[in-house]
């Protein structure tokens, strides 16, 4: 039987729609009564059913007691309501299309509780998600089509248009951008951007690949793409440049690792305006350079530069790569060098001791020997560049600026990993490409809503997976009084913390809470 709602703000009272409420002024009260109509003799006359509550200042306020009530079902609305705030203030559903609301209830679902396709349709049922997203139908089959709408859909026009604005909301104006390639593991499922490509694991595993650029100050994505596992990392980044070209950038750094660049990808970056920051493989005409650098006895106090997690002893020089001038500087980790001589002196002792048991030994470590004996010729030419980083800069930044802008990359990996606990691609059972790439997506709008409430909550100390935690216990309690009948909506009282972080992304959420 249909219903009609009597509402204000979380007090909510429903009737049959054959009975509705009338207002019955006694004096200077408003009272309230629930009423029918029945013909009675051929006349219509109303007939009283009970006593509602009062109207004072033009709002309703209903009899009852919660003491002697019963609660009809308690809902999840605490973490859902600031990541749909988050939201509604970047206009992310109208930028998704006509499913946005159904896309933005499976990102809500990722930052909240993380779980397979096919249970999130029965966790919805004990969430706010209904009231707060205009998504009538919660199905398994509804939210497919919605991943599915994801495959007709511009991409890159969609990211850059949320980019934009973002960039309006949260007026912030980055000098540097991160970007950098990750890889997706798939256990046994079939999908035709599964590869088995290069990774730094070494695994053989079919894999998929995530490129992904960020603000650097502020961890905001940029863009994301899907490529295939056998993709080398650096054809993946003029897919990124052209992107970035769209938003016309200027007097911007980008920061990528070794593995991505090429001089093709430099002058191409340069080309479109922006500076480069950029780890350099060790070539041969690089290690020569190297050696003689490293001739000159640099580690001294002279050239020491202490990170936060590791201390480099540093030289830089003027260089140019193919017609683009700039600075190398050259990096030496004395702990990360010590660390990875010993990693080899441990395993040829096992190479020895497998020889003398007649067993298979690594490919990679017969270099270092001959017959049985250490070859300790190989192993010192090994050894010479352990430990030891390139960086290359078109700006002329000094040591200390080149070499925390490369190695201080806290914020991309800080991205990759949030990405990387929403992906979990052995729990979602897809193997259209179509829909991986959907997957994926969704999985960056939910990093994307996460990377703004921490940008909301900067200066608190709570950062955006507290802040979800710690608005856990801010429930819906639907509750119904048994003598009026009345139906209620009360929220748990608010702590001073939850009251901060609600504040921070927009004071009126704490209307919203306040029953």
């Amino acid at each position: 039987m249909k219903t009609k709602s009597f509402t204000n703000y979380s007090v909510v009272y429903i009737i049959y729609i054959m009975s509705f409420i009338r207002r019955i002024k006694k004096g200077n009260a408003i009272y309230l009564a629930e009423v029918e109509n029945q013909r009675i003799a051929g006349k219509v006359v109303q007939k009283h059913i009970r006593y509602v509550g009062k109207e004072v200042d033009d709002k309703p306020i209903l009899t009852g007691s919660v003491e002697r009530s019963s609660v009809d079902k308690v809902t999840i609305f605490g973490p859902l309501l600031i990541l749909d705030e988050i939201a509604k203030q970047i206009d992310l559903s109208k930028a998704l299309g006509k499913d946005g609301d159904y896309l933005l209830s499976l990102a809500y679902a990722h930052c909240v509780s993380p779980d397979s396709l096919s249970g999130i349709a029965d966790w919805y049922q004990k969430t706010e998600i209904a009231n707060l997203l205009d998504i009538p139908q919660v199905t398994h089959k509804r939210l497919i089509e919605a991943i599915d709408s994801l495959d007709g859909m511009n991409s890159a026009g969609v990211q850059e248009r949320i980019f934009r604005r973002l960039k309006e909301v949260l007026n912030f104006s980055s000098s540097g951008y991160l970007y950098d390639i990750t890889n997706i593991y798939f256990y046994g499922i079939c999908c035709p951007l599964a590869k088995r490509g290069h990774n730094g694991e070494g695994r053989r595993q079919l894999q998929i690949q995530i490129g992904l650029a960020v603000t650097q100050q502020e961890g905001i994505p940029i863009f994301h793409k899907v490529f295939e596992g056998n993709i080398f990392d650096s054809k993946t980044l003029p897919d990124i440049l052209l992107h970035l070209r769209r938003h016309e950038v200027k007097d911007v750094c980008i920061v990528w690792d070794r593995g991505i660049s090429s001089a093709l990808n430099i002058r191409e970056a340069k080309e479109i305006g922006l500076e480069v920051l950029c780890g350099l493989p060790l070539n041969a005409g690089l290690k020569k350079l190297v050696y003689n650098l490293l001739e000159e006895n640099m580690i001294s106090m002279k050239h020491r530069i202490r990170l936060r997690s590791a201390t480099f002893y540093v030289r830089k020089q003027r260089y140019e790569i193919e017609g683009v001038k700039g600075s190398i500087a050259v990096c030496v980790n004395e702990k990360e060098r010590q660390a990875i001589r010993e990693r080899r002196y441990d395993e040829i002792d096992q190479v020895l001791q497998r020889l003398e048991e007649k067993k298979v030994i690594k490919e990679g470590l017969r270099k270092y020997l001959k017959g049985r004996r250490i070859n300790h010729r190989a192993l010192k030419s090994a050894e010479r560049y352990d430990g030891i980083s390139v960086i290359f800069s078109t700006r002329n930044l000094s040591e200390e600026k080149m070499v925390k802008g490369y190695f201080e990359k806290d914020r991309l990996e800080k991205s990759f990993r949030c990405m990387k606990s929403f992906l979990e691609m052995d729990k979602v059972r897809f193997w259209l490409s179509s829909r991986v790439r959907g997957h994926i997506f969704v999985c960056y709008l939910a990093y994307l809503l996460l990377s703004v409430l921490e940008y909301r909550l900067n200066g608190t100390g709570i950062s955006a997976s507290e802040a979800l935690a710690t608005l856990e216990s801010i429930y819906r309690v639907y509750i119904t009084d048994p003598k009026s009948r009345n139906k209620f909506v009360k929220i748990v009282t608010l702590s001073k913390k939850q009251e901060e972080i609600l504040r921070k992304v927009n004071p009126l959420l704490l209307s919203k809470c306040s029953v």
